[in-house]
């Protein structure tokens, strides 16, 4: 592209969605320390569902099927019992023996790190007290609010934490089949929330714009070729998500 760019890639938070989960195994300690160790990554996204004895594992899906060698939904299930299988053989044999990581674990790298955390809660509508739970497991880590948001497409459940009065930055995810036509009330969200993470085909510049002018933050997802991250430096973003954020633009 020719025109002038509105952001520079110093402007741009880099995410690493699920850690780098292009070449690791997502979610997983091995992709999570990657992460941690590329200077260009700027915050790790994880996602959280929770389990029938109420510990917080990362985990994308409501079950494992998909990324273990076993078969079980996370709700119905003890994290004894999900930690018997393997999270890393299904990408590459080399990644074998990865465990079902807790939250805790990925609060203990955060803790010793400058990068910051972004939490996905997915489904919080399935899991009884979960709002409680995880702002408890949050303030018992001395780790600074300003690296912490939380995110979900649940916005009921992101006005819950913002009526608990909560520090962190908390997030409205925007999907593709949802708002293609019709745009998120912007205005509304502002209200709960400091920023929204929307699906890349939804980005515009009339977007960005109308987000911003109700002082939302945007960033977009899952964005992992350089022609795209190109287009979408042109709408003024604060950050994108990516499966490879080290090697994207470079």
């Amino acid at each position: 592209m020719t025109n002038q760019l509105s952001n520079s890639i110093d402007d741009i938070k880099f995410i690493a969605h699920r850690g780098l989960s292009t070449k690791y195994p997502e979610n997983t300690l091995v992709a999570f320390q990657a992460a941690m160790q590329s200077s260009r990554v700027d915050i790790l996204e994880i996602d959280i569902h929770k389990t029938i004895d109420d510990q917080l594992v990362v985990i994308h899906d409501p079950t494992i099927d998909r990324t273990s060698n076993g078969t079980a939904k996370i709700k119905n299930n003890t994290l004894e019992e999900l930690q018997q299988y393997d999270y890393g053989f299904w990408k590459e044999i080399k990644y074998a023996n990865q465990k079902l990581l807790v939250l805790e674990d990925v609060l203990e790298l955060i803790a010793q790190s400058s990068k910051g955390l972004m939490i996905e809660v997915k489904q919080p509508q399935q899991y009884l007290d979960i709002e409680n739970i995880l702002i408890n497991k949050l303030q018992q880590w001395d780790i600074n609010s300003d690296k912490i948001v939380i995110q979900s497409f649940n916005k009921k459940f992101i006005k819950t934490l913002y009526n608990m009065g909560v520090s962190y930055q908390l997030g409205v995810l925007i999907d593709r089949k949802k708002h293609w036509y019709k745009k998120p009330r912007f205005k509304k969200i502002s209200e709960y929330a400091s920023f929204i993470n929307v699906h890349q085909s939804v980005v515009s510049k009339r977007f960005t714009n109308k987000a911003q002018q109700h002082n939302l933050d945007v960033y977009a997802y899952t964005v992992n070729d350089d022609y795209k991250a190109e287009k979408l430096m042109h709408y003024s973003l604060q950050g994108l998500v990516s499966d490879n954020p080290e090697t994207l633009l470079n």
